[in-house]
């Protein structure tokens, strides 16, 4: 018999859940070429983290709790995730440039402080 795994609406809403179907290439936006489409591109890019609700990772507003072992190291998938994201969905040039940033929220600010 399968053995199939139902995820409950709660699971859903945690900002530490990742579906299946979340991987680093879910997330697709135009890619960010600089100053003139910063704008645009942001607003795109926080919309589409919003509907995963991962958007608090690249706002620093989800913490990471590292007095639970566990909820840690999801929030460091979590994290990586939107990383991944973040590379890919900006040009070679400024990926480069964020490619050593471990935190989504540091990327987060070091692209709205060069382009903002």
């Amino acid at each position: 018999m399968a053995n199939h795994t139902r995820f409950t609406f709660a699971d859903m809403q945690n900002p530490l859940f990742i579906h299946p179907s979340n991987g680093p290439l879910s997330v697709s936006v135009f890619k960010l070429q600089g100053a003139s489409d910063y704008r645009s591109w942001k607003r795109s890019f926080k919309i589409q983290l919003s509907a995963k609700r991962k958007l608090g990772f690249l706002t620093g507003s989800i913490p990471r709790d590292a007095s639970d072992v566990v909820q840690a190291a999801q929030w460091d998938t979590c994290n990586d995730l939107v990383v991944s994201w973040l590379h890919n969905n900006v040009v070679d040039g400024i990926k480069q440039s964020i490619i050593f940033i471990n935190y989504a929220s540091e990327v987060g600010l070091i692209l709205k402080n060069a382009f903002c």
